[in-house]
């Protein structure tokens, strides 16, 4: 992409302010907004430098290049913009980074490695390759299956226990399932940070592994892998993937309703969920999870304030995690005190990078939440 793919949306934001604030509502939307307090940090700023820079009047600069990288995508100024040009924020938020990267002003110093490292050793997370399914006791698979799951960099190199309890679970279920250790990070680090010269090789690497093993369906446990698989892969590459695409969530949500899994065992508990932006407000999947979670006996549902649509980010997203880990903590400290609020035992999500940043908010407000994932319940249950 860049600037040049977006041109025409430059100049359709009145500044209104719309895109500050839950829409009728006016409960904060924008964690960059509420930190910064500057015009510059919100989307309404943002696409105003995209506009200057683009016709020339503006330059890059060291500034410029902090409030464009210091947001972590979550969306939610698309979902309360009432303008036209609400479709294309993220378009554009995205296209000023890749733009900056071409220019050499971006990314962040932090961003940099993810390049160096995937395109070394095919994670952003300076590891092994050859480690990638290290966690995993298992080292024969089938080489043909009917589902392929992408397990992801997050999963298998850091919240190990999501990746563990979902091969587990599908296990338990007989899904005639398979995974591969020649899978590639998804590129969804380097797409998010404007570092896209990798991103069409490493994209038809992974496609064809998929066909390869005759999938017709690929699932992931990341938000993150789905949402880039889902969304930016068929634009990449120009195509129909041609194998069904699905969240975890989603396809066992399916199975539920067919009657093709049954949930017996009780979970009694006060759970509330978080909403990861990548699978809600990107790809607009916001029932199969909270479908799943009111299926299980005994658990008592509770819906944090701001869900679905206008959930409050994690705040891992977007580079922010890596480039400001203070400010991504403290964007997810937001979400736990709010968490707390519900008297939930326990606070749900379906995004090893969510689960991630959460966790290290609980432990820094010691809260007494504990954080799991929907699959991890699942598994001790089914």
């Amino acid at each position: 992409m860049g600037l040049a793919d977006v041109e025409k949306w430059l100049h359709q934001c009145a500044r209104c302010s719309s895109c500050k604030y839950l829409y009728k509502n006016y409960n904060p939307s924008c964690p960059s907004g509420e930190r910064f307090w500057f015009e510059t940090f919100w989307a309404s700023g943002r696409v105003w430098i995209a506009n200057a820079i683009r016709n020339g009047e503006l330059k890059w600069s060291e500034s410029i290049r902090k409030a464009i990288y210091a947001c972590p995508l979550c969306g939610n100024c698309a979902v309360q913009c009432q303008q036209e040009v609400s479709d294309h924020l993220l378009d554009i938020m995205e296209a000023l980074r890749e733009e900056a990267v071409k220019v050499g002003c971006g990314p962040l110093e932090e961003h940099r490695i993810f390049a160096e490292w995937i395109q070394k050793e095919h994670n952003p997370y300076r590891e092994s390759h050859n480690d990638r399914l290290s966690w995993l006791e298992e080292k024969k698979f089938p080489e043909e299956a009917e589902i392929y799951y992408f397990v992801g960099c997050t999963s298998s190199y850091r919240q190990k226990q999501i990746a563990k309890a979902t091969y587990s679970l599908l296990k338990k279920i007989n899904a005639n399932f398979t995974v591969n250790p020649e899978e590639w990070c998804c590129t969804s680090p380097l797409l998010r940070t404007g570092q896209t010269e990798l991103v069409e090789s490493i994209a038809k690497h992974n496609i064809e592994i998929a066909k390869k093993m005759k999938a017709k369906k690929i699932i992931f446990s990341c938000a993150g892998c789905y949402r880039t698989f889902k969304e930016d892969y068929p634009k990449i590459l120009k195509q129909d993937l041609g194998i069904e695409v699905l969240h975890v969530t989603e396809y066992l949500s399916n199975l539920l309703k067919d009657g093709a899994i049954t949930i017996t065992k009780e979970f009694p508990h006060t759970v509330t969920y978080h909403d990861p932006c990548h699978l809600g407000r990107h790809v607009g999947v916001y029932e199969a999870p909270r479908e799943l979670l009111k299926a299980v006996p005994g658990l008592s549902f509770t819906e944090l304030m701001r869900n679905r649509e206008n959930a409050w980010c994690c705040g891992a997203g977007g580079g922010v995690k890596s480039g400001f880990k203070d400010w991504a903590v403290d964007i997810a400290k937001e979400r736990v005190k709010e968490a707390e609020k519900t008297n939930a035992e326990y606070l749900v999500s379906s995004c090893p990078f969510c689960w991630r940043n959460l966790e290290d908010a609980i432990k820094t407000i010691h809260s007494g939440l504990k954080m799991v994932d929907i699959v991890e319940i699942l598994n001790d249950i089914i």
